[in-house]
């Protein structure tokens, strides 16, 4: 086949012919031969051919491609910059996006989402919102706390079996204290432990009580939590 290294296709010794040239299968047959050879060797455009070797782009970009769904498709920039991130941003990232495993990290800027509110009678947990729920404005009754991977995510369809996650609730109470009484994952109430083994039955007046709720998923649907209240005032 006459293409060479650089993909540069060339006829066959002969061609092109002029006019008055009788047909021959001598020359005839091997052109067509050739020339069948060199589109067998290219690539078709409705992706029916499969590459033999790597595609040289020579610097340029390959454009207007959708966002990967299987694990060995190419990743967009727009993937990439969603799912990934900077290691700078990764506090807006999906939390089953990234893995690191040994080496060292000097220090995490975590996510938390700020409240000029007080907790409503169910109040969400988004897991992949934040680290931390902050709730400025103070507590007006005992509230169940909902965990969930967010509106449309289970924490069970964000969590692996053998993972943890820890998340911190912030609530500030006047003179009256009030606290999760309730705390559900995916809408199920759960039995936590508490820290001490002593359960959880009232907040802290004129202060800030911040809940540390570690999630730990030991099968399908099925988590383990531990909880504690330490006051700030």
């Amino acid at each position: 086949m006459s293409r060479n290294g650089s993909g540069t296709y060339s006829l066959p010794a002969g061609n092109p012919v002029v006019t008055g040239t009788t047909i021959s299968s001598t020359w005839a047959n091997t052109t067509l031969a050739d020339i069948s050879n060199a589109l067998t060797g290219s690539l078709a455009s409705d992706g029916q051919t499969t590459a033999s070797g790597n595609l040289n782009m020579g610097t340029n970009r390959i454009i207007n491609t959708a966002d990967p769904t299987n694990a060995q498709d190419v990743a967009t920039k727009n993937y990439v910059d969603t799912y990934v991130g900077a290691l700078g941003t990764m506090s807006t990232q999906n939390a089953n996006a990234v893995a690191i495993t040994g080496g060292s990290i000097s220090s995490i800027l975590e996510g938390a989402t700020i409240s000029a509110s007080a907790p409503t009678a169910t109040t969400n947990y988004d897991f992949k919102t934040q680290a931390v729920q902050y709730y400025t404005s103070n507590a007006t009754t005992n509230f169940t706390v909902n965990i969930r991977g967010n509106s449309t995510t289970t924490l069970n369809n964000t969590m692996a079996t053998g993972q943890t996650a820890t998340m911190v609730l912030m609530v500030t109470n006047g003179a009256t204290p009030y606290y999760p009484n309730v705390i559900q994952i995916d809408g199920t109430t759960v039995t936590p432990k508490y820290q001490g083994g002593f359960v959880i039955t009232a907040g802290n007046a004129s202060s800030i009580d911040i809940y540390t709720i570690t999630v730990v998923k030991t099968a399908s649907a099925t988590f383990t939590s531990f909880v504690s209240q330490t006051k700030f005032a």
